[in-house]
């Protein structure tokens, strides 16, 4: 045989010619490859990798698939933090100012925030806002396609209902020409004991004279007059329910405006009375003046009325009036 060509083993003659045809071998033909015949090995490597390729091509066309189409994640975070609302007064107007800057929704950018940061279950005295566009702003998309949109939308939707409401701050702008009369502070679930021990579920903004019926309470948003009288608890109060739902309670007042009625429909800024010290039961007049305010918007994610922490609100409205 010539060198170059492939060698053929015939067994069975093999085993004839050594006296092993007795044995019952099975019939087959091997065929050794030499050098010569390299393009059926590179035919059949390039065959397993034509179908590595297919492989891993279906398997990148799944994994995108399930990128598109996974559930992300949900967000579990419980009603009672929620409504603590422990979130950063100052980044409030930051991040709409960025939400303009860089045409995006500012109650979804909002609701992305308080979500990455499982919505500040522990009050935080410092916290960076430096760094607020490149973290939320910048990688808002980005991070957007990791949650799951229906476990966020409820988020969403109330922040949406929120600060569209939210217009001018229950205390007119002149009272704050030069040194503010009035302060207020986080009063959110400290107890109330002239009330019976009852967690405070509002915020409370305290006349600094503790002068009765000297400082003028207006209306946050516009809407209907729900309720306008004297309760027990409350002295003289005003509810104001908006279009969305989301109801506000101003408490405690001396008294209330001339002609203030329940179903009348006002606007935002509206008159609704005077600062006081009325309603807390057999202790009424014995606390500081001051005016409860307290936000109760209707939301999908808790049972029954829900309140939120009025406080970074009330700040947020607060820092537009020095920009008037």
């Amino acid at each position: 045989m010539r060198r170059g060509k492939n060698k053929r083993f015939d067994i069975t003659k093999l085993a004839r010619r050594t006296g092993f045809d007795r044995v019952s071998l099975p019939r087959f033909r091997f065929r050794m490859p030499v050098f010569r015949h390299r393009p059926i090995f590179m035919r059949r490597f390039k065959e397993r990798l034509f179908r590595l390729t297919v492989f891993l091509f279906i398997g990148l066309i799944a994994f995108g698939a399930w990128q598109l189409f996974r559930p992300g994640i949900r967000v579990r975070v419980s009603p009672d933090v929620v409504a603590a609302f422990r979130v950063p007064h100052r980044a409030i107007g930051m991040l709409e100012e960025y939400a303009g800057m860089h045409n995006i929704s500012f109650p979804h950018l909002f609701a992305i925030f308080n979500a990455e940061n499982d919505f500040f279950p522990e009050k935080s005295a410092v916290y960076d806002l430096s760094v607020l566009e490149q973290l939320y702003v910048l990688d808002f998309y980005r991070i957007t396609r990791r949650y799951n949109s229906r476990s966020l939308a409820p988020y969403v939707a109330m922040f949406e209902n929120l600060f569209s409401e939210i217009v001018t701050f229950p205390i007119p702008s002149g009272w704050y020409d030069g040194e503010p009369s009035i302060m207020f502070g986080d009063s959110w679930g400290m107890e109330h004991n002239f009330q019976g021990n009852r967690m405070h579920m509002g915020t409370a903004i305290v006349d600094r004279e503790n002068i009765r019926g000297r400082v003028p309470i207006v209306s946050i948003t516009g809407g209907q007059v729900e309720e306008a009288g004297w309760n027990n608890q409350l002295g003289y109060f005003v509810s104001v329910v908006t279009l969305n739902g989301t109801y506000y309670l101003y408490a405690h007042l001396d008294s209330l405006a001339e002609g203030l009625q329940t179903g009348l429909n006002i606007a935002a800024g509206h008159q609704l009375g005077y600062m006081g010290n009325t309603g807390g039961g057999r202790n009424s007049r014995s606390f500081p003046v001051h005016v409860h305010i307290g936000i109760s918007p209707a939301v999908d994610f808790a049972r029954g009325q829900f309140w939120i922490n009025p406080y970074p609100i009330l700040r947020f409205l607060e820092s537009k009036i020095s920009l008037e």
